[in-house]
């Protein structure tokens, strides 16, 4: 570019470059790699560009028998998610940080473009600390996070929730520890512990704000939304007659900015509903909560919205089912993409092969994209383009 063209402006249209351009340009001079990697302009980029390119990552198992694959069977994809659907994919080169992992490592969760995987590094003998890899597939850029103090059983549990800080673009972990013990003997339970990782501080510290009830059981399964991680809940409520307790499905709440939790209620419909038949997701850039139910022998999902952002206000959007005619049965829905289409795990055929498909609510109709794999691997979700991670 120019010399003659004022700084302000090359910085200007510079902030209107792809991501893949932005990494390459870094080497056109030093003021603009001084710029691209500067702090300040990644979070500005990633906050005010609007044209910033939505893909949708899949990961899936392609083998010819169910049980007789290894990690070079796992294919992750990226898909080209606009007007094109599905015909531009390309393969993402997952990093040696999460292959380390071991065979299909599970996600903690997505936020602002990043991907953060989880779980006992293959080898290793320390039982209560894992590992988390959070993973930028843009730029291929990835950072390793050591889990310590981790509790998988009776009586302790530990979940982990991953968010970016929208007001710093920060990627955050959030550990809560809690006992899972309560169920059966309240006078037991021990207060929620938790613990916060921010990458720009690379430590983990304590945070007592406002902690969870002890009467409350958390899922892994979790959302990460604007400046909100978001879990879904179990709240045991003593019996008004007798001995016991009933359960309400809720959802908590984590705040990255001011870091409180929050409760946030369901319809009574979906409040009384078993804990396996719910699940929570992002929908464009609102929450969702997909009930499950039994229709004969099929699964039917209704997709509930939280409108506006605004907590206990779930409006239903859809039903959805597999043709009463076609033997087609959905096994679970696994995500959504940027226009609201659910994106569904389906079994294919009598050799328990599977296909990744997208329904459409306007015409009822189910869109195979060419996606087969085995079993309940399937991975697919949503993402935008972001240059988070590249200065670290």
């Amino acid at each position: 570019m120019s010399d003659h063209i004022p700084f302000e402006i090359q910085t200007e249209i510079i902030k209107n470059l792809p991501v893949i351009s932005l990494i390459r340009f870094r080497s056109v001079s030093k003021s603009w790699k001084s710029l691209i990697d500067s702090s300040e302009f990644i979070v500005n980029y990633h906050v005010n560009c609007s044209r910033l390119q939505h893909n949708l990552f899949v990961r899936y198992i392609d083998a010819q028998e169910l049980y007789e694959w290894n990690l070079e069977d796992e294919n992750y994809l990226s898909i080209v998610d606009d007007d094109t659907f599905p015909q531009n994919w390309f393969p993402l080169i997952v990093p040696t940080s999460v292959k380390q992992l071991g065979r299909l490592p599970l996600m903690v969760g997505t936020s602002q473009g990043l991907f953060s995987f989880y779980n006992t590094p293959v080898g290793s003998n320390r039982h209560k600390e894992m590992t988390v890899v959070i993973w930028n597939p843009t730029i291929d850029k990835s950072v390793s996070v050591v889990v310590p103090n981790v509790f998988r059983n009776y009586p302790l549990d530990t979940v982990v929730g991953f968010g970016v800080c929208p007001l710093t673009m920060d990627p955050m972990l959030v550990k809560i520890t809690y006992s899972s013990s309560c169920l059966y003997n309240m006078i037991m339970c021990i207060p929620f512990q938790v613990e916060i990782f921010t990458l720009s501080s690379g430590i983990w510290r304590s945070s007592s704000n406002n902690m969870p009830r002890k009467s409350l059981t958390l899922s892994r399964d979790q959302a990460s939304l604007d400046r909100f991680i978001y879990w879904l809940a179990t709240d045991r409520i003593p019996k008004t007659e007798g001995d016991g307790y009933d359960l309400n499905n809720m959802i908590l709440s984590f705040d990255m900015i001011s870091e409180e939790f929050a409760d946030i209620y369901l319809p009574d419909s979906l409040a009384r509903l078993g804990n396996c038949s719910l699940t929570i997701s992002e929908l464009r850039t609102s929450l969702v909560v997909l009930e499950i139910n039994m229709v004969g022998e099929k699964r039917e999902y209704c997709v509930w919205k939280m409108k506006h952002g605004v907590p206990n206000s779930f409006k239903k959007l859809f039903v959805f089912k597999a043709p009463d005619t076609s033997p087609l049965n959905i096994h679970r829905v696994i995500g959504f993409r940027k226009t609201g289409e659910p994106m569904i795990d389906i079994l294919y055929d009598s050799d328990e092969r599977n296909a990744l498909v997208v329904y459409d609510p306007d015409s009822d109709r189910i869109n195979y994209i060419g996606i087969y794999g085995v079993g309940f691997p399937y991975l697919a979700t949503s993402y935008m383009e972001t240059l988070l991670l590249h200065n670290y």
